[in-house]
């Protein structure tokens, strides 16, 4: 009889344990929810795109803690920009940023959002000069990001590449000197906060 008890007591603990895992299990499985998937993305968007301003910077005062107090305090406004879309949007803070504008120290900063984790990102620059492109970056499964690009205003120099079952869609973040609109690409949504 002491056996039967104590086989029956031992069962229900391993009952309790292994009904306490799957629980856990199915209930972080339903409950993980992506931010991103609050973005209002209509069927045929693949990314979101934000503005989160323009920046002049100097590698010097970028890398060190005795950076300038307007570098700073504009570093502070796109930090400012940066907060609302991680706060709503991003599951991480830590969000890579690509620097395209190699040696000038100027440029516009775009947060590039995509709708699936399962999309491969190419990022090339673009070259003004000889209308070249060349690959600066690229992941197998792209993350949010963010860009740093666009010296000119009359040309885009950059082109982001994203491929999502077996389609690849490209475009270049710019802002529409015609009136003032920032160009997303035919498969972007514009979540720039106004």
């Amino acid at each position: 009889m002491k056996k039967i008890a104590a086989c029956l007591a031992v069962l229900v603990i391993f009952l309790a344990l292994f009904s306490g895992c799957s629980g856990t299990q199915i209930e972080k499985g339903v409950n993980e929810t992506r931010k991103a998937e609050s973005i209002p993305f209509l069927e045929e968007h693949l990314y979101a795109m934000a503005y989160l301003g323009y920046n002049e910077i100097s590698e010097s005062s970028f890398y060190t803690e005795n950076c300038s107090e307007s570098f700073a305090h504009k570093w502070d406004d796109i930090g400012d920009a940066l907060s609302f879309y991680t706060e709503n949007y991003l599951d991480n803070e830590n969000i890579p940023i690509h620097y395209l504008t190699q040696g000038i120290p100027q440029g516009q900063f775009y947060l590039i959002i995509p709708r699936y984790p399962d999309t491969s990102l190419l990022l090339y620059r673009n070259d003004m000069q000889t209308m070249d492109s060349y690959l600066m970056f690229e992941e197998k499964e792209c993350r949010p990001f963010i860009i740093q690009c666009n010296v000119s205003d009359i040309f885009p120099d950059a082109t982001i590449s994203f491929t999502y079952n077996n389609e690849t869609v490209e475009f270049s973040p710019y802002i529409s000197l015609k009136d003032g609109e920032i160009i997303v690409g035919d498969r972007g949504i514009n979540i720039t906060r106004r």
